[in-house]
């Protein structure tokens, strides 16, 4: 158990501009969640466009992280998180006067580049403003944000969506407010001062994450499928909870991540995470056998603690093995494994669900949670033989 100092106020004004932009864009991407498939389908797209405009947003996100993690040391963290949000808050005021589906991929499109430089940039100033002792604390407490977003963003959504009889331009406006109150909240962020690396760096991605980035990939591949079948099962097994699901995994999220953070601080990461993916792991196998709205909502209860617990002390491990010079390289490496988790999840077991059933589809993933600990296992015992 480690001696930490707690004498340093990590919460402050500078914490809470971050916070409140994170927060806002999150906010703006979640609500369009029960709103965009049905403007697709309204301006004459199909349920093929809704995929399509998903996984555009999402490589264009990816495409250019690289690139901008190798040079956010010399142009600034805070350049880019402007940059990202005003990026996503134009596009979005864009989607107020959409007048036909192919500007609406262009809009995404727009918002994919500003979300990828977003998220690089958050995550590397999360980690500038944690004292060393102290990053799986800092990393939980910010990463309240985007579950308390997705906890309340689609609900409003879905309300308006409802109660405006469909007046998009009403619904759009909801997600362009939110961009602009994060760009203001993001202007406000101070940097903290280091020394700047003139030329940047060469590399596109960083080999001292590659673990925590396996970890990661694992985790959001089965939240690809969670996000993008759970809703076909709850059909199929005329299970009516689905949407409560997400609102109880989103608020145990909210507890599990900063207490996971905290206690990685003093424990170590791996008494953490490990035991963490097998928590997610037995969730997952109540998902595949879930047949009732109370045994959905208890698995969303237990993925909610261990994804929250697992995330937090893995990308406060990922940040252990970096250098400040490095942090950009590293969290684009990491973020990037997180959405082609996501992506790759969504896309495999789609093809996968050809042949076999949702039982079989969510114990899959259950067992692809459980691959780090293979490779821990793996890592400890080549280190034992040397």
């Amino acid at each position: 158990m480690k001696n930490i100092d707690y004498s340093e106020k990590i919460i402050n004004s500078n914490f809470m501009a971050l916070f409140g932009a994170i927060f806002f864009l999150f906010f703006a991407l979640d609500y369009y969640i029960p709103i965009l498939p049905f403007y697709v389908l309204d301006v004459g797209g199909s349920e093929a466009s809704v995929g399509m405009l998903m996984g555009l947003f999402t490589f264009c996100s990816v495409v250019l992280r690289p690139f901008q993690g190798r040079n956010i040391n010399h142009r600034g963290r805070k350049r880019l998180l402007v940059t990202g949000i005003s990026l996503y808050a134009a596009a979005g005021m864009g989607l107020l006067f959409l007048p036909s589906l192919p500007l609406l991929f262009v809009f995404r499109a727009v918002q994919g580049f500003g979300w990828g430089a977003f998220l690089l940039a958050f995550n590397t100033l999360t980690l500038d403003l944690a004292p060393p002792g102290r990053r799986g604390e800092v990393v939980g407490l910010m990463g309240i944000a985007p579950p308390f977003s997705l906890a309340t963003a689609p609900i409003l959504g879905e309300y308006l969506r409802m109660t405006t009889a469909e007046n998009y331009q009403v619904l759009f406006l909801g997600a362009a407010i939110a961009a602009l109150i994060a760009l203001f909240l993001g202007a406000l962020v101070r940097e903290p001062i280091r020394d700047r690396d003139a030329d940047g760096q060469s590399a596109l991605f960083s080999r001292k994450v590659l673990f925590p980035s396996l970890i990661i990939f694992c985790m959001t591949f089965t939240l690809g499928a969670i996000l993008t079948f759970l809703p076909l099962l709850g059909e199929v097994r005329n299970i009516q909870a689905v949407g409560y699901f997400f609102t109880v995994f989103a608020l145990t999220t909210v507890f599990s991540r900063p207490a996971a953070g905290r206690l990685s601080d003093h424990f170590g990461r791996h008494k953490i995470f490990l035991p963490a993916l097998v928590i997610a792991a037995v969730a997952l196998i109540m998902i595949a056998t879930a047949v009732t709205e109370r045994q959905l909502i208890l698995s969303a209860f237990v993925l909610g603690i261990g994804f929250g617990s697992a995330h937090s002390s893995v990308m406060a491990m990922a940040a252990d093995r970096l250098p400040v010079m490095e942090r950009g390289i590293g969290m684009a490496t990491f973020t990037s494994a997180f959405d082609l988790g996501i992506v790759t999840g969504s896309v495999t077991l789609g093809i996968l669900l050809i042949w076999f059933d949702f039982t079989a589809l969510f114990i899959l993933c259950a067992l692809i949670m459980l691959i780090p600990l293979l490779g821990n296992l793996i890592k400890e015992k080549m280190k034992a033989a040397a």
